[in-house]
C-alpha cells in the first residue's frame, strides 16, 4: 500500500469516525417542533370539549384552535445534526436545555408541575370568559396545593374555596393566614369550604413548620382563586396546556354569548391568561403558527409582547396581537366586518 493511499485510508475513517461521533453524540439543547392542533368547539368523544352547564349557551360556527408545540423529551439526548436543521428550518428552533426544562427537577415533578399548571389555566380562562360573558365570578382564596403528608392530606383538596377559619370570614390569602398564626402546632382549625357547589365544615390538627417548630402550619398552599355559579368543563387533550388559555377563554365565551364571534372562520393562537383576563407571552410562536397554517387557520392570535419573537411570517394568516381577552374578543368582532377589519392590530 502506498503512502498516498494510506494516507486517504487513514483520512476516511478519521472522516467516518468524526461523522458517526456527530451524529450520536448528545448535545445541550432541545429541539421545538409544529405540534397538533384541537378544535376546541368541536366534540370530544359524547360531550362538547367546552361543556357548560347552569347558564344558557349558544351554538357556534368555525373553528377555535388550540395548537400545541411539540419539544423533545427531558429524558432524550438531541443530536447535532437535529440541532442544525431545527436552527435552519423556519418553523422549528433549537434552545439550550437548562433553559427549557429546569435543572434538578425530576420528571415526575415535571408532570405534576405541567398539570397543576393546566388545571389552573383552565380555571383562569373559565373565571376571565365567564366574567367578560357578564356573568359574576367571585375572587376567593382556593387551595393551590396540599402537602402529602402534611395535616390536611385526604381533607383538603385542590380547588377547594376557603370561606372562613374558626368561624371568621377569610376574604383573602392574607385573611387565612392571621387565623393560623393566632394559634400553635396541635391545635385544631376548622376551615368552612366551599367544595362543588356546597358549603361543608373541614376540621384538621395544625402541625408545627419544619424550619420553625413554633410556627404552625395547615399543610398546603393558598392562592387567589374563582368562584362561580356554572359548571365549566374542559374535555382536552394532555398537549392542551397552559399556553393555551387564551383560545380556551375564547372558545368559553363563544359558547356562553349569543353572537358568533368568529364568523364561520378557523381562529388559532396561543397565549396564557390569568383570572383578570390578562394575557402573557408563551414559548414556541413559530411552531404553533406553523401548526395552525397547517390546520388552515385564517387568523392567529398572539400576546402582543411575543411580536417580537415572530419575526417573518407567511401572509396567509392574519396575525392579531392582544393584550387582554377583551382585547382578543373585540379583535374578532372587527375582523367579522369588512369596515373595520383593517383597524386590527397585528405585529408590525
Amino acid at each position: 500500500m502506498t503512502r498516498q493511499t494510506w494516507t486517504a485510508a487513514v483520512s476516511s475513517l478519521c472522516f467516518l469516525v468524526a461523522a458517526v461521533v456527530i451524529a450520536v453524540v448528545p448535545t445541550p439543547f432541545v429541539t421545538y417542533a409544529p405540534g397538533s392542533t384541537s378544535n376546541l368547539l368541536g366534540v370530544a368523544g359524547d360531550a362538547d370539549v367546552v361543556s357548560v352547564e347552569g347558564v344558557q349557551t349558544f351554538p357556534a360556527s368555525g373553528e377555535i384552535l388550540a395548537t400545541s408545540v411539540n419539544v423533545s423529551s427531558s429524558l432524550s439526548r438531541v443530536a447535532l445534526p437535529e440541532v442544525l436543521y431545527a436552527d435552519w428550518a423556519p418553523d422549528r428552533d433549537a434552545v439550550p436545555r437548562d433553559w427549557h426544562y429546569a435543572v434538578r427537577v425530576t420528571e415526575t415533578e415535571r408532570t405534576a408541575r405541567n398539570a397543576q399548571q393546566s388545571a389552573s389555566s383552565q380555571a383562569y380562562a373559565a373565571a376571565s370568559a365567564l366574567r367578560s360573558a357578564g356573568v359574576q365570578v367571585d375572587q376567593i382564596p382556593m387551595v393551590q396545593s396540599v402537602a402529602s403528608a402534611g395535616p390536611a392530606v385526604d381533607l383538603l383538596r385542590q380547588g377547594d374555596f376557603v370561606l372562613a377559619a374558626n368561624g371568621t370570614a377569610t376574604p383573602t390569602v392574607a385573611a387565612v393566614r392571621a387565623v393560623v398564626e393566632q394559634l400553635r402546632p396541635g391545635d385544631p382549625i376548622t376551615f368552612t369550604i366551599l367544595r362543588d357547589g356546597l358549603q361543608q365544615p373541614v376540621t384538621l390538627q395544625l402541625a408545627a413548620s419544619n424550619t420553625q417548630s413554633a410556627v404552625p402550619v395547615w399543610g398546603g398552599t393558598l392562592v387567589m382563586g374563582y368562584s362561580y355559579a356554572p359548571q365549566v368543563t374542559f374535555n382536552v387533550a394532555a398537549d392542551v396546556g397552559a399556553d393555551s388559555g387564551l383560545m380556551l377563554a375564547l372558545a368559553l365565551f363563544d359558547r356562553v354569548t349569543d353572537g358568533d364571534l368568529v364568523g364561520g372562520q378557523v381562529v388559532a393562537g396561543v397565549g396564557r391568561i390569568d383570572g383578570a383576563g390578562n394575557v402573557s407571552e408563551v414559548t414556541g410562536v413559530h411552531e404553533a403558527l406553523a401548526a395552525a397554517e397547517d390546520a388552515g387557520a385564517t387568523v392567529f392570535v398572539l400576546p402582543v409582547s411575543n411580536c417580537a419573537d415572530l419575526g417573518n411570517h407567511s401572509d396567509t394568516v392574519r396575525v392579531v396581537s392582544v393584550a387582554t381577552l377583551d382585547d382578543a374578543i373585540n379583535a374578532l368582532d372587527a375582523l367579522a366586518d369588512p369596515a373595520t377589519a383593517g383597524l386590527v392590530e397585528g405585529c408590525s
